[in-house]
């Protein structure tokens, strides 16, 4: 299934931007905006289980990378090289992509994470907890998942960071 991906910028993309763990393709939109005033056209990615891509039924950081490996080589084909810029758990998938398919990074720029667990993963353990404890059943519109969240998630600015991921599925329920 394909990924979620902008554009900015025209002509062939020479940047990829990977975001991080509940982030969004489109948390690097401004910055992606400026790059491309400087004639650079950059991928802005929703990874999967993030924003409008696909939800997977396991979380697999090879998997990842190489879904992003697939989109690049479909859409750029062979001569696909680019530079890779991934923040956190991007940061992780794009030190994947450039180990497993080397051809596809001309250089690698990985912001705030390390290729081991860090005390970062370590504290988002309870925000993963706290998501994975909403009634998403029962739950009817994002006011109702913030008041929900809020019971475990003190910050509204980080409560808002982790709904925006949340879908509305035309099913009962939010997905």
């Amino acid at each position: 299934m394909a990924l979620f991906t902008q554009l900015m910028g025209s002509g062939r993309p020479d940047l990829v931007f990977l975001h991080g763990l509940f982030g969004r393709g489109k948390n690097w939109a401004g910055i992606a905006r400026s790059l491309a005033e400087d004639e650079h056209t950059s991928v802005l990615f929703d990874l999967p289980d993030h924003g409008r891509s696909h939800w997977t039924p396991t979380f697999d950081y090879v998997q990842l990378a190489d879904e992003v490996a697939d989109e690049l080589n479909l859409h750029l084909g062979s001569a696909a090289s680019v530079n890779l810029v991934g923040h956190s758990m991007g940061g992780k998938v794009a030190m994947l992509i450039a180990l497993r398919h080397p051809q596809l990074v001309r250089r690698l720029v990985v912001v705030d994470i390390a290729p081991d667990v860090s005390d970062q993963v370590r504290s988002s353990v309870p925000l993963v907890k706290a998501m994975r404890e909403l009634d998403l059943e029962h739950l009817t519109n994002r006011v109702e998942a913030d008041q929900a969240l809020a019971r475990d998630v003190d910050d509204p600015a980080v409560r808002q960071f982790l709904l925006q991921n949340l879908k509305l599925d035309r099913t009962p329920g939010l997905r």
